[in-house]
């Protein structure tokens, strides 16, 4: 029994080591958000000895996460809106259909996704001061739909090469046409794909800091990532906040997963495998 147990673990070695990586610091940063700040100083690393939940009570009134929650989800809806009806259009057309300069398109968006996200930034920010998009929602619901789209027309463009052409000639020659087919044929079947990519462009909007602190500075705007700095101050941090206000933001997407993981996977599975 115990020659078994060793060879398992042996074989299972790397897989644990990654197991405990992303497993650790989520533990950490509940163990400390519990603990009060006094055993936090002492000890860090240790299982708090007292249950609290000051911490994250404090933390989501201070920040204002009520509202910071609002301002998240309102940019997250409209950017995966946006990224799954033009994403949809546009990998139907590449997958679907034959016309000049698709090769070109392509390209352009294979050098979308290459070009490192920070090479934005200043033609950006002069662009949207011109525009009065700075301080604004809006300014940053387009900002993620433009960057997050062209991955996120790959994906679906993948899954829609995998459907068979015929279900689309066979409803050409019954009198529909290419809207219809995208609505009635390719979408109802492609339901696995949206949910991946409405996941991966909600998740990424949830949690995407660099933009948000460098394009909204007005508090009551500010969405859910940025508001750590809240309990950040030039000579010192209070770390227990800092753990809640973790807690508090990588929450929802985690109950949000724990649901729909089984169709998430499936539709990376179904996309990769079509592909």
């Amino acid at each position: 029994m115990g020659a078994r147990l060793f060879t398992s673990l042996s074989r299972h070695f790397f897989l644990i080591l990654v197991l405990l990586f992303a497993i650790g610091p989520i533990a950490l940063l509940f163990i400390n958000a519990v603990k009060p700040p006094e055993e936090f100083q002492v000890s860090p690393f240790s299982l708090p000895a007292h249950f609290t939940l000051e911490n994250i009570t404090a933390a989501w009134n201070m920040g204002e996460y009520g509202r910071a929650y609002l301002n998240s989800i309102l940019v997250g809806c409209s950017t995966v809106a946006i990224i799954c009806i033009a994403g949809g259009l546009c990998a139907y057309a590449l997958a679907k259909m034959d016309f000049k300069g698709k090769g070109g398109i392509l390209a352009f968006l294979f050098l979308c996704v290459s070009v490192p996200l920070g090479m934005f930034l200043v033609p950006l920010f002069y662009m949207w001061q011109k525009l009065h998009l700075m301080n604004t929602l809006t300014g940053l619901i387009i900002i993620y739909s433009a960057i997050f789209l062209p991955l996120n027309i790959f994906i679906l463009r993948t899954f829609f090469l995998g459907i068979p052409k015929e279900l689309s000639e066979s409803a050409r020659i019954d009198g529909c046409n290419e809207g219809m087919i995208l609505m009635k044929i390719i979408v109802p079947i492609a339901k696995p794909a949206f949910l991946t990519v409405a996941l991966l462009a909600g998740l990424y909007t949830w949690n995407e800091f660099f933009f948000a602190n460098a394009f909204v500075q007005t508090e009551a705007l500010k969405p859910v990532s940025t508001k750590y700095l809240t309990f950040v101050g030039n000579f010192s941090s209070d770390w227990s906040k800092i753990s809640a206000a973790g807690l508090i933001s990588i929450l929802p997407f985690t109950v949000i997963y724990m649901f729909l993981q089984r169709r998430f996977i499936e539709g990376v599975a179904e996309g990769s495998l079509k592909g």
